[in-house]
């Protein structure tokens, strides 16, 4: 890492950080959230989740916060209404497949999947799952 730094916005606070380290790290680094599944200590950060998806003012798309290294002058909006509404979608899709049934799993109320879904106030998924039985053919 290099012993230069950047200047940025992150939320309207203007933070100093380290030159290449991501938008998450600079985020962690002063104080402010940003929700994760993906992005383990130890583990090469990919943006699977893409819960930790930011806006960047004046770029046309969201960025991964765990992958985006941070440049100087750089405007990161970590908790928009946009950014709120697309965890939730990403948090139901997750939940989609009706295999998370948090009353009887053993990680209950230690489970960082369902400690997002509360925040972000998913208590159900809007997706229907098809239980029809498919017949398997065997030739």
């Amino acid at each position: 890492m290099s012993a230069l730094t950047v200047k940025l916005k992150i939320d309207n606070v203007e933070v100093e950080v380290p030159e290449g380290i991501t938008i998450l790290e600079a985020a962690r680094n002063n104080g402010i959230e940003i929700p994760t599944l993906c992005a383990l200590e130890g583990l090469t950060a990919y943006g699977g989740c893409r819960l930790c998806l930011v806006e960047v003012k004046g770029a046309p798309k969201l960025f991964p916060a765990c992958t985006t290294p941070v440049s100087a002058g750089m405007e990161v909006i970590t908790n928009s209404a946009l950014l709120r509404e697309y965890r939730k979608m990403t948090i139901q899709l997750l939940l989609s497949e009706r295999t998370h049934v948090c009353s009887v799993c053993v990680a209950n109320d230690h489970c960082e999947l369902q400690s997002l879904a509360n925040k972000l106030g998913v208590d159900h998924s809007i997706f229907e799952r098809n239980w029809s039985r498919k017949e398997i053919l065997c030739r």
